[in-house]
Formats: C-alpha cells, sequence, structure tokens
C-alpha cells in the first residue's frame, strides 16, 4: 500500500508567544533604563538578606553566631550598597571581613556567592591595575584561610575557588570591554551624526548663497534699468519689473526647496526638483534679460549625468554668470559645458573687466565653486582670460559606471 509524506508546517507563533516575547523585551526596557543606584540598592538589600539568613547554621563544626559573626556578615554585605561607586574598595572590605568569617570558624552560608558578585564588579569596572589587585588579595585572604584550617576550607576548596573566582573577574572584564567599544561605537556614531549635519548645513547655506545672490544680482541690474528708463520709455520699465517678478517667485521657489530640507521631518515638506544641465537654457534666459547676453554651449554627451555633478555645474554656471553681471559689468558671457574621459568641463568666459568678483574679500562665490569642485576631486581655475575678461574652467569627475 502506498504512502505519502506529509512535509510538516513551520509552527507560526500564537499570539501568546507574540504576547510573551512583547513583554519580555519591554521587561529588559524597563531595567535598561532604571538608575543604576536602585539595582544595587536591590542587589545590596538581597546579599544582606542572604548573608544573614544562610550563615545560621547549628553545626559542631562552626562556632556559634554571635553578634561578632553578625558584625562580621554586614561588613562583607553591606558596602555593597556603594558596589558601583567604589567597586575595589567594597571588594577589599568585603573580602576581608568574609576572610575573617571563615578564619574564625563561623558558618559562611551563601557568602561565598557575595565574593563573586564583589569580584566580578571590579572585573567590570576598574581598570587592569585594580583587577589585578583585587584577585592578589583574593588568592592572599584564601591562602590564609587554609594556612588556619579554617572549617569547611582546604586545599581541595582553596584549588577549586581560585580558577571559578578568576573566571568570575574575566566575565566582568569581557562585558566591561563590550562597554567600552560599545561607547566607542556610539560616541563615533555621534560625531559622525554631527559632522552630517555640519555638512548638510554648509551645503544648504551654499545653495542659499547662491540662490540668493544670482537672484539679487539680477534684480538689482533690472531695477536700475528700470529706473534709467521709467520716464522715457515706461514699456521697457514695465518688462523689468515683470523680470524681477518673475526671477523673485523663481527664487522664493528654491528657497522653500531648501527649507524644505531643512523641515524634512514635517510630513508638509515638499521638494522641487534638483536644478541640473536641463535648467540651463532657463538661467541663460534669466541673465539676457538683465543685460547679459549668453552663448550656450551644451554638448549632447554632457546628458544623463549623476544629478550632483549637473547641480554642481549648474551652481558653477550660476555664479559665474552672476559676478559677470554683477561685478564685471559685462555684456557677453560664454558658457561652454562638453563631457568626456569620465569627466565635465564646465567653461565659463566673458568680455567684462576681469575682476568678476574675485578679488573682492570676503565674497563666498569662488569659495563656494572651489568646494563643489572638491568634492569631486576635480579642480577649478578662474582668473583673467588672455583675451580680455575673466574665466571660470571646471573639470568634474564623476563615475561613468555607476553602481
Amino acid at each position: 500500500m502506498a504512502c505519502s509524506r506529509m512535509r510538516a508546517r513551520p509552527r507560526l507563533g500564537t499570539v501568546r508567544d507574540v504576547g510573551a516575547r512583547a513583554v519580555g523585551v519591554s521587561a529588559l526596557e524597563r531595567i535598561r533604563r532604571t538608575p543604576a543606584w536602585r539595582i544595587d540598592a536591590v542587589l545590596a538589600t538581597f546579599l544582606v538578606l542572604t548573608g544573614l539568613t544562610t550563615t545560621n547554621q547549628m553545626e559542631p563544626l562552626y562556632e556559634p553566631r554571635d553578634g561578632i559573626a553578625i558584625a562580621l556578615i554586614l561588613a562583607g554585605t553591606v558596602p555593597f550598597y556603594a558596589r558601583r561607586v567604589a567597586p575595589l574598595a567594597v571588594f577589599a572590605v568585603s573580602q576581608t571581613a568574609i576572610g575573617a568569617i571563615f578564619v574564625l570558624g563561623y558558618h559562611g552560608g551563601a557568602l561565598p556567592f557575595v565574593l563573586a558578585v564583589g569580584a566580578y564588579t571590579v572585573g567590570a569596572y576598574r581598570p587592569l591595575r585594580e583587577v589585578v589587585a583585587a584577585a592578589a588579595l583574593q588568592n592572599v585572604t584564601f591562602a590564609v584561610m587554609v594556612l588556619t584550617d579554617s572549617p569547611g576550607f582546604g586545599v581541595p576548596q582553596y584549588l577549586t575557588s581560585v580558577p571559578l573566582y578568576a573566571a568570575t573577574v574575566l566575565v566582568g572584564w569581557t562585558m566591561q570591554s563590550r562597554r567600552l567599544r560599545f561607547d566607542a561605537l556610539e560616541r563615533e556614531q555621534g560625531e559622525a551624526a554631527r559632522r552630517a549635519v555640519a555638512d548638510e548645513r554648509l551645503r544648504i547655506a551654499q545653495e542659499l548663497h547662491d540662490v540668493v545672490a544670482h537672484s539679487l544680482g539680477v534684480i538689482a541690474v533690472q531695477a536700475g534699468v528700470g529706473m534709467h528708463v521709467i520716464d522715457k520709455d515706461p514699456e521697457e520699465a514695465k518688462r523689468a519689473l515683470e523680470h524681477i517678478s518673475r526671477t523673485s517667485r523663481s527664487s522664493l521657489g528654491e528657497i522653500r526647496r531648501l527649507l524644505g530640507l531643512v523641515r524634512s521631518g514635517e510630513p508638509t515638506a515638499t521638494y522641487a526638483p534638483t536644478p541640473g544641465l536641463a535648467d540651463l537654457p532657463r538661467l541663460a534666459h534669466e541673465v539676457a534679460d538683465a543685460g547679459l547676453a549668453v552663448d550656450l554651449n551644451v554638448a549632447a554627451v554632457a546628458a544623463n549625468l549623476p544629478a550632483g555633478v549637473e547641480l554642481a555645474a549648474y551652481r558653477i554656471v550660476q555664479e559665474a554668470l552672476t559676478n559677470a553681471l554683477r561685478h564685471a559689468h559685462a555684456h557677453q558671457a560664454t558658457v561652454w559645458l562638453d563631457a568626456s574621459g569620465g569627466s565635465l568641463h564646465v567653461v565659463v568666459s566673458d568680455d567684462g573687466s576681469g575682476a568678476n568678483g574675485g578679488g573682492r574679500s570676503g565674497g563666498h562665490g569662488l569659495v563656494g565653486m572651489r568646494e563643489r569642485v572638491a568634492v569631486y576631486g576635480g579642480s577649478l581655475d578662474v582668473g583673467p582670460a588672455p583675451e580680455g575678461g575673466f574665466r571660470v574652467d571646471a573639470t568634474i569627475p564623476y563615475d561613468e559606471d555607476p553602481a
């Protein structure tokens, strides 16, 4: 008779399982958020009660517990309320008091567990030299207990206790190393986050500078034209005012986009497309309307470049044309872009006075150009052109086969 095998379905967690896991995670999170002093207070209280309740053994082998024994038990457990404040001092007092209990012949009960907590604490919170000092003190105390024939503690117990307590210290030292590595990682992540915020602020400030400088430059020129011709040619003055209006609205749109980046956590933030090479004709038209004729030549191969490269090229052209318009008093500018060998070549030249704002102290335009080019490991050459005017020559490398 043929038989068929059925593959067992993987058991899915029930609602009760999921709820239990959630409760466990929540409990661990509450413990993690509990102040250290409160945890130490609970632990120390537990150790005090454990020491008092497990040492009252009425056996002929041990001395009956009296006031001295109780005082030593309290001396060995009460200091754990300051467990993390002074780990080595707490361990030394506890080790000495508990060692005295054994040497005087009292029953130790669960006090060895108290010593284990102290050894772990030193390993988990103190530097290596204090860990070695604690281990040396513990070995000396154990040796004294063996030499004084302490009840229940001989050579076999010594040979067993030393490696056990050494392992306890090692566990504490391992936890300290992990905690220090985690803290270092958190600090590195915090520094990286702060650097990212600073870089983002610098980028946004640079974007705002480019937008505002270009717009105000165009507006200033158009306003000057309008004031000059308003009496003789009202139509020309009207066109100048219309151009000022268009430039203002365009600039406000870009400024809103940049402020939207700052308020990116808000659900209402909106983003406009990042300017690229396709926006150069619009930029050239705005500058031409302001009085600077622009001859724009963009090679066909300078298309479909990485968005960051296009933005950098756009801002370089924008800054160069703005400077030519405002500072060089140019009448004609030429913009030429070509891409070859994994690099975008941008050249902007004008027929102005040759200063182009480059020699102005405190100007940020050329600095912004250099920063944009430096991001991609490119080069920037600015200065008076041999044939007159000013020339901006930028090379921006990019990956021809992006991942």
